[in-house]
């Protein structure tokens, strides 16, 4: 995962194990703290994304599917075009709406 907080701690624009040690115990406690909270922020950012791509690959899956299906059915059924089309449109607009706000 993350390095600790001593690995991560900073010194002069360079990160240095000794630079954690050579601050009061009040600085490496809040260094600390802000590392991790740090660390938490970009873990909820990472899952937010893998949850976005997830949405979006089962989306595209579902909108090639609907799209053969509603090409089938106008061969079979051509007067349903219109009704097709738009169902099929609704379903990809609502899907991209969704995946815009996760």
């Amino acid at each position: 995962m993350f390095g600790t907080t001593k690995e991560l701690a900073t010194t002069g624009g360079s990160f240095t194990p000794q630079a954690l040690s050579e601050m009061s115990g009040g600085m490496q406690r809040q260094t600390g703290r802000e590392i991790e909270r740090m660390q938490a922020q970009a873990l909820v950012a990472d899952v937010r994304e893998q949850g976005r791509a997830l949405l979006t690959n089962t989306a595209l899956q579902n909108v090639g599917a609907l799209t053969a299906l509603e090409q089938h059915l106008i061969q079979v059924a051509p007067l349903g075009e219109a009704r097709y089309k738009h169902i099929v449109d609704a379903y990809a607009m609502g899907a991209s709406q969704a995946i815009a706000r996760w």
